[in-house]
């Protein structure tokens, strides 16, 4: 979507005014729009789309959740917000000390939040290897924690939380619509934000849509919230910062309309971004659990990472690796054929071929002789020790590759299905204000959601369910903020402030 320069209080001319524009119908801007709307605001939300959801209702819907949550203690895992955020910083070190804080803080309390609106989480656990269980049980692993050296920083914990089987992003975003009918708060669908409004200060008062080929004004006595979504649809934007994102053979997995226009719309207003040049890209090379057995190594017959690792781990490493060239070496034991799940994909985890010695392997794989001869004697080796002396991957996940047939299946970019979310964004502070270069708030303006880098800032160390964590919870701390924003703009409601047209509100 193209957007347009900020415009002046002289340039446009008001069709109706509220007290807080949300600009983006997702997680993010639902629970901001319900925090603006529980705190008083007369709120309008500006969604792009014919529905609302975003990249929230495509998702698994895991939220990263943790600090003693009900599944937590239910199962005897004693989390606590200090170990969650010596986890956060151990992974997420760019990411703002203070939000990180705060999130592990008011962790519990979002999760009451959540179940207030309906969300339904149990208190059942699944204790196994999985990039998305399909059962419903609630609690899961979705990071690195019990992975070296993460596993020194902070005793390990599962903190992903998902409100049923399959990819129920869908269910935790209906609940935040229907708070949102509760609350009667005016949604705009089919118009795309494309211009805030300054006043002459320049505090943001208002915004401009585009709507069947003509554009609308509206006003915003408090402030303006973007949650337009991610950029991860956005080549050039990502081509521009250097993203991993944008390699060929990787393709976005956010809703289309995640262009990164909500950036640009920050950066009409002098607001400062931040890591940009990130995604979260991911291959899941497991289930079946058994293939975390194996080994990855690359084209030179080395490993290069601990294969149980979270998935984004392994994932940026592969990217790290020469001409993105990854195989997963494994024997007839612990073989399996990878399963996507849900994800469709003409790109699948192939099996290259199978063999009965090391040696032809590796000549027909066109690696350096003797190279992964090598790495599987140290690897076995290990093995019987129970020790990885390379990367101290968990012992439970070590075992000999020693029956034939051994097999490889290839895990390259541009082989194997790789997918991207974008990371960076706005800079904002923990109330989701949006800041400038030199940390000063640009008055009246917000952004939450992917829109702005909150937990996650670093691909490699994502875990699954910060993105919607964060969505929802700076989310609300946003709308709150916003609501409490002094009237910068006053209309006369009678003279300025005519009714929307039937058909545009609903």
């Amino acid at each position: 979507m193209k957007t347009e320069a900020a415009k002046t209080l002289d340039e446009v001319t008001f069709a109706t005014a509220v007290d807080v524009v949300v600009a983006g119908l997702g997680g993010a801007g639902a629970s901001a729009a319900i925090a603006a709307a529980e705190a008083g605001a007369d709120v309008l939300v500006i969604e792009r789309t014919s529905g609302g959801g975003g990249s929230t209702a495509m998702s698994g819907g895991f939220i990263y959740l943790g600090g003693g949550t009900p599944p937590q203690k239910a199962n005897g895992f004693a989390d606590t917000p200090e170990n969650m955020a010596r986890f956060l910083r151990a992974t997420q070190p760019k990411a703002a000390a203070d939000k990180i804080e705060a999130y592990c803080k008011g962790s519990v309390g979002h999760y009451d939040w959540l179940m207030s609106l309906g969300v339904t989480f149990n208190e059942r656990y699944f204790d196994g290897k999985h990039f998305h269980p399909h059962s419903d049980e609630t609690l899961v692993w979705t990071g690195s924690e019990a992975c070296w050296p993460l596993s020194e920083a902070a005793e390990p914990m599962p903190r992903g939380h998902k409100p049923g089987g399959g990819f129920v992003g869908h269910l935790l975003f209906d609940r935040l619509l229907q708070r949102l009918n509760e609350l009667k708060v005016r949604v705009i669908y089919d118009a795309a934000v494309n211009a805030l409004v300054r006043d002459d200060a320049g505090a943001v008062v208002g915004i401009q849509y585009r709507q069947e080929g003509r554009n609308v004004a509206v006003a915003a006595r408090k402030g303006v919230v973007l949650a337009t979504g991610g950029s991860e649809w956005n080549r050039e934007l990502g081509l521009a910062h250097g993203s991993k994102g944008v390699r060929d053979g990787i393709s976005p997995l956010g809703v289309p309309t995640a262009d990164g226009s909500g950036i640009a719309l920050g950066q009409s207003m002098g607001a400062a971004t931040m890591a940009l040049d990130q995604s979260m890209v991911t291959s899941p090379f497991y289930p079946p659990a058994s293939l975390v057995k194996g080994i990855l190594v690359n084209s030179l017959g080395r490993r290069f990472v601990a294969e149980d690792v979270y998935h984004a781990w392994s994932t940026d490493a592969i990217l790290n690796q020469p001409d993105g060239k990854a195989y997963l070496i494994c024997d007839n034991v612990n073989f399996g054929r990878p399963e996507l799940g849900d994800i469709r994909s003409e790109r699948k985890h192939e099996v290259v071929d199978a063999w009965d010695n090391i040696p032809e392997m590796e000549a027909d794989l066109g690696m350096p002789e003797g190279a992964l001869v090598e790495t599987i004697g140290n690897y076995n080796r290990y093995a019987t020790t129970g020790y990885d002396e390379e990367f101290r991957k968990n012992p439970k996940w070590l075992a000999p590759i020693s029956e034939i047939p051994f097999a490889a299946i290839d895990c390259s970019v541009g082989s194997a299905y790789f997918c991207c979310i974008s990371l960076g964004g706005i800079d904002t502070d923990v109330d989701g204000r949006a800041l400038k270069a030199d940390g000063t708030p640009v008055p009246g303006l917000y952004a939450v959601g992917q829109v702005a880098p909150n937990l996650s800032v670093e691909g490699w160390g994502y875990a699954s369910g910060l993105l919607i964590g964060g969505a929802t919870f700076f989310g609300r701390r946003a709308g709150k903020a916003a609501a409490a924003e002094p009237v910068r703009l006053a209309l006369d409601p009678g003279s300025e402030r005519p009714e929307f047209p039937a058909d545009a509100a609903r």
